[in-house]
């Protein structure tokens, strides 16, 4: 499927976190191996790659961050970068840009910090971990939640889901992997990892709380006295003027997103993504 250049720009509408992780991924990734061979690993990998005993005996903290925006391959990067492309912006323009890039880069970093833990208890051996994926999969948890029965279509085979049944099955593949310790058993730790805190963070949103107090003096984080959803209505570029859709969006806000029906969730994500479609 191609898209014009109209149908990318309104992908991105809401969405300027979503924009700069695909220019600032693909733009280290272009420093990383021009003219440098895929015969050795990235120049930026001595630097930022994350390994667990550079961390936590060596206090290099930055590559908690940092290994997030490196990849191994060309391929790694496509798919990578690919499920930012089409998803990203839907989950940015539900939680706000601010809560958003925070709930990304925290599910990067649960994701290193799952893969260090069964490290340290020996299931998998120390090596070195790259790539967006535990971000990735924590806005895959991000839409399974807000929105599980929303219909995508798989690449291989070119298959409709929904996306609780993807959900299922990526995460039951993880499982797996890192049970049996098969191929790629740390990457997918790390992948579990995201997912299991983006899963919390969507469950109990005031965890984020903090994010909206940046920059305007004493931060506060209080638990609600009953839990409330993702803020989706004021801080989104999208256009939710239906009386249909804000009575929806009152109810979220009084009493959370699993209050909804199947086709009020249908309704509320019609909204969220049909500047994508």
């Amino acid at each position: 499927m191609f898209e014009n250049k109209g149908q990318i720009n309104n992908r991105f509408a809401g969405a300027p976190v979503t924009k700069w992780l695909l220019i600032l991924n693909i733009a280290a990734f272009l420093i990383d191996f021009v003219n440098v061979g895929y015969h050795v690993d990235g120049r930026l990998f001595p630097y930022g790659a994350y390994m667990t005993e550079l961390v936590f005996q060596s206090g290099q903290v930055w590559r908690l961050i940092s290994f997030q925006f490196l990849h191994a391959n060309e391929l790694h990067i496509a798919f990578n970068m690919f499920a930012v492309f089409m998803f990203g912006g839907m989950v940015e323009r539900a939680l706000g840009l601010k809560r958003f890039l925070a709930y990304y880069l925290l599910c990067g970093v649960a994701g290193a910090l799952f893969y260090s833990l069964l490290v340290q208890i020996g299931w998998l051996d120390p090596g070195i971990l790259v790539g967006a994926s535990a971000g990735i999969f924590g806005i895959l948890v991000a839409l399974i939640v807000i929105a599980p029965d929303m219909q995508i279509m798989l690449l291989f085979p070119p298959i409709p889901m929904k996306m609780k049944t993807f959900g299922k099955i990526i995460l039951g593949l993880g499982v797996f992997t890192v049970l049996t310790t098969g191929n790629n058993a740390g990457g997918e730790a790390s992948h579990l990892g995201g997912a299991i805190l983006g899963f919390l963070l969507m469950k109990q949103p005031w965890l984020l709380d903090w994010v909206d107090q940046l920059g305007q003096g004493q931060v506060v984080v209080r638990k609600p006295q009953r839990h409330h959803a993702p803020k989706i209505g004021s801080r989104t570029s999208v256009n939710m003027e239906s009386s249909e859709v804000n009575c929806i969006l009152d109810k979220v806000s009084e009493h959370g997103v699993h209050s909804l029906t199947d086709e009020e969730r249908q309704t509320l994500l019609r909204n969220l993504g049909k500047d994508d479609e």
